[in-house]
């Protein structure tokens, strides 16, 4: 792999000034989901692992109720804080926004709508634990619909431990992002190679794991511990699935030629740009065969990024 510097534009996460706090650090963005937050909060309360500080990092405008839910959920815990920014600052800008709040040695980002099963947060810490040259784990999920009805279930057939070389490698082979979102990083991690970028804007978390597998392996349960809820039908990702795929691309085609040299490169790279027309295309046939059969797609299901929210 090329020895470049990392991307100026990289947030960087500060050394903490003091040791003492919990092992991980839960930051859960929130954006108008008082309705769901509650159960996806007593989730992990509710865990085997108690080791862990929980950050809502509120980015609506405070009137839809998510303060009052979350403070109901955590019956005054004092594992949960609650902060709502005083300007929106999107995603990833919320996500960065609380990873700079936290003391945990790793740090997992929650989402504020899929559920938590007792033993991820320690699956995942052990992960860790039995693999020091892993940056970062994730996990197998279970899929559910917004009601809570179980849909399906994604376990990868990947070892405990892939070398980062290999694994980003596998990445680059599809624009469907194989890490779930949910997943753990070790906060030396974050601060030697940074956060989010912003300039990949929604799904800045795929480039992040690109860009960890590049300075270190990759740590992997294979175990569902996660209960990701489906999106609704008028999400975001739902509504930009071609512009998602060109971010993608474009990610994809920076990441080839920091594994790949000379004709390699050029070559991975033009079968990103076919790769990307045919998404589109593909795309587009799914959209209309939404509105020609609405009743027989299940919209969230279909997302190229559903596990990317």
């Amino acid at each position: 792999m090329r020895a470049d510097p990392i991307r100026t534009s990289i947030p960087q996460l500060a050394p903490r000034s003091s040791r003492a706090g919990p092992r991980v650090t839960v930051v859960m963005p929130t954006w108008r989901r008082a309705h769901q937050i509650g159960e996806s909060i007593r989730s992990l309360l509710e865990g085997t692992w108690s080791d862990f500080e929980l950050l809502v990092q509120d980015d609506g405008d405070g009137t839809d109720g998510t303060e009052e839910a979350v403070h109901a959920a955590s019956a005054r815990d004092s594992r949960v804080h609650y902060r709502r920014n005083p300007a929106s600052l999107r995603m990833p800008g919320n996500l960065n926004a609380g990873i700079a709040e936290s003391r945990g040695d790793c740090v997992v980002v929650c989402h504020d709508h899929d559920v938590y099963k007792p033993h991820y947060l320690i699956k995942m810490v052990e992960a860790l634990e039995r693999h020091p040259s892993a940056l970062f784990v994730h996990c197998a999920i279970d899929v559910i619909s917004q009601n809570g009805r179980h849909v399906a279930s994604h376990i990868g057939n990947w070892p405990e431990l892939t070398p980062g070389r290999s694994w980003l490698q596998f990445m680059l082979r599809s624009f469907a992002c194989p890490v779930c979102a949910l997943s753990m990083v070790r906060r030396s991690a974050h601060e030697r190679y940074g956060l989010y970028d912003p300039a990949w804007g929604f799904i800045a978390d795929v480039e992040m794991w690109m860009r960890l597998a590049r300075y270190g392996d990759v740590a992997y349960v294979n175990e569902p511990l996660v209960r990701v809820r489906e999106r609704e039908a008028d999400h975001f990702a739902t509504r930009n699935q071609v512009r998602i795929l060109r971010t993608a691309s474009k990610i994809h085609r920076e990441y080839v030629q920091h594994i790949y040299a000379g004709w390699t490169s050029f070559t991975k790279r033009e079968l990103v740009t076919l790769r990307f027309a045919r998404e589109v295309a593909r795309s587009w046939t799914s959209a209309k065969a939404r509105e020609l059969f609405p009743s027989r797609m299940r919209v969230a299901g279909e997302s190229k990024f559903r596990e990317v929210t």
